[in-house]
């Protein structure tokens, strides 16, 4: 008789017990959370092409588990409109950067959302390749006018996830501009 009251009040306390310890150390489970848990956050502003840096900040977010940009104060990557000397980014180290969208490369039909996008790779530790290659984010400008891709490759998305998993560190990958087609 004993036994039949006192399997479900174990079961009880046990249920108890497991959610006070969730409320006040977390979740069991966050120990052998994915790298997504453990992103490292990047605050970015936009004084231009904004509504670009959103869109580029999601593409990045997307493919890039061990990183989460964000919009907001104290921002490490600063994003602003100007016109002449070309797009470019001088990275201040990893996840800094201070980029200039050119208007004249959007004017001249490359894609606005690829230049930022480009842009912010740099930010985020990649160097360019200038192979002409659509395909490749970091390829820039050589891809010409009509590329209109605006993702990292897997290649791209895997060195900023290395990056930003500690694995490898960057102090600074140069100054870019947006190589014109």
């Amino acid at each position: 008789m004993v036994e039949k009251f006192a399997r479900p009040l174990v079961g009880a306390l046990f249920t108890t017990f497991a959610l006070l310890a969730t409320v006040l150390v977390g979740p069991a489970s966050a120990a052998a959370a994915p790298p997504s848990a453990m992103a490292r956050t990047v605050y970015y502003s936009a004084s231009g092409y904004s509504a670009e840096a959103d869109q580029a900040a999601q593409i990045w977010n997307s493919r890039v588990p061990n990183l989460r940009l964000v919009r907001g104060s104290g921002a490490t990557i600063r994003i602003s409109a100007t016109t002449g000397g070309g797009s470019r980014a001088y990275p201040c180290g990893l996840g800094c950067a201070t980029i200039y969208i050119d208007t004249r490369d959007v004017a001249a039909g490359h894609s606005s959302l690829r230049i930022v996008a480009h842009e912010i790779g740099h930010g985020l530790g990649l160097p360019d390749t200038y192979n002409g290659i659509c395909s490749y984010l970091m390829s820039g400008g050589s891809a010409g006018t009509s590329c209109r891709s605006t993702y990292p490759n897997a290649q791209e998305a895997n060195r900023v996830n290395q990056l930003f998993a500690g694995l490898s560190t960057v102090t600074s990958v140069g100054t870019d501009v947006y190589a014109r087609s």
